[in-house]
């Protein structure tokens, strides 16, 4: 979304603790319809994830007061390009697609960079730094990125404005994936949610978080041995594996974040024809994890098969889907493993992705 039309959307927002656009209403401005369904100005809100930085968001539902009958948050972390409102519109299609829009929270969070001209107050991130978990570049204020659904999820669990929330559900497409995958490992929101159940939903990042040293020999899925490090030493390094943690990772101990990580109910959302190269990244440790997104979500489940065969994981494949954010979220398969649980992967613990990956 470009600047000058938050700089119109943030004349209606009111920073509080959270402070949705449109639920404060400047001037004669109607209230906004709830469910809210567009991406536009009466759907747009900021919400504080520091001491006094604020993160940009879409809600269908508004954080700051009751909402009875709301069963349902899906939190949805948009790709590279930061455009939560095409992510938000996206995801208001999947639930109404389930005839699920009264009874389900959308929410889109926008990580900013410099390019997209944030206020003083707004956190950003380098492109790279905000996928990452990394802390903000703002001078008053230094935060993770993963602090933004942290913030959002500790909202969303307040029992006096969700009261009947049942699950939680982040996902995140592209970069988006990247994102989650790493937050399932790293988060210490999740256990204090009693009751309420959580999926994490990783639909064909770049690249994935691994828990060991080991990867892929080259050319196959399923067969795994220590690479050359001297040939690519920073392949173990955080975001690819566990090593030089960042300052959000760090604070657990390794342990505690491979059991976080195997323990959680983590869907891989795979787009079988996901075989191009469009914002691929190719670097050394990422090349290292296969030769593209559909390769690599099949050979991190088998790695975790034959290395941490106790893992909660599972794979689901959108067949002749490519690297589509609305081909993947509106399939069939993707509208089970979002608003149907449980339900029938096609790869669950105990059996080997399919080898043939095209």
């Amino acid at each position: 979304m470009n600047s000058a039309r938050w700089a119109r959307i943030r004349c209606a927002l009111v920073f509080l603790g959270v402070a949705c656009g449109g639920d404060t209403v400047a001037g004669p401005e109607p209230e906004p319809e709830i469910p809210c369904t567009r991406a536009a100005p009466e759907c747009a809100a900021s919400i504080v994830i520091g001491t006094r930085l604020t993160l940009r968001y879409y809600r269908s539902h508004p954080l700051d007061r009751a909402n009875a009958g709301v069963t349902r948050a899906v939190i949805v972390v948009h790709g590279t390009n930061r455009n939560a409102d095409d992510y938000f519109a996206t995801m208001i299609a999947a639930t109404r697609a389930v005839d699920g829009l009264e009874a389900t929270v959308v929410l889109a969070p926008n990580f900013l960079t410099a390019d997209d001209l944030p206020a003083a107050d707004e956190a950003y991130w380098t492109s790279g730094g905000w996928k990452r978990g990394h802390l903000s570049l703002n001078s008053i204020e230094q935060v993770s990125s993963y602090a933004g659904v942290d913030r959002i999820v500790a909202a969303l669990t307040d029992g006096t404005r969700f009261p009947d929330l049942q699950s939680v559900v982040v996902t995140g497409h592209s970069a988006g994936g990247q994102y989650v995958h790493r937050y399932a490992a790293g988060n210490r929101v999740e256990q204090t949610l009693p009751g309420i159940a959580v999926r994490y939903i990783v639909a064909n990042p770049s690249s994935y978080l691994y828990l060991g040293p080991e990867r892929a020999v080259s050319g196959t899925l399923d067969v795994f041995n220590l690479p050359d490090r001297s040939a690519c030493p920073g392949y173990n390094s955080w975001h690819y594996g566990l090593e030089d943690l960042n300052e959000y990772m760090s604070a657990m101990p390794l342990e505690d974040i491979r059991t976080q990580l195997l323990t959680r109910d983590v869907v891989y959302l795979l787009g079988g024809a996901d075989s191009l190269s469009s914002y691929l990244d190719t670097s050394c440790a990422a090349m290292l994890q296969g030769a593209y997104r559909y390769a690599r979500g099949l050979t991190l489940y088998n790695y975790l098969e034959e290395f941490f065969p106790q893992h909660h994981h599972a794979v689901a494949v959108v067949e002749g889907v490519g690297h589509s954010s609305r081909d993947m979220y509106t399939s069939g398969v993707g509208l089970q493993t979002l608003f149907q649980w449980p339900v029938q992967l096609l790869a669950s613990s105990g059996v080997r992705a399919e080898r043939n990956a095209r």
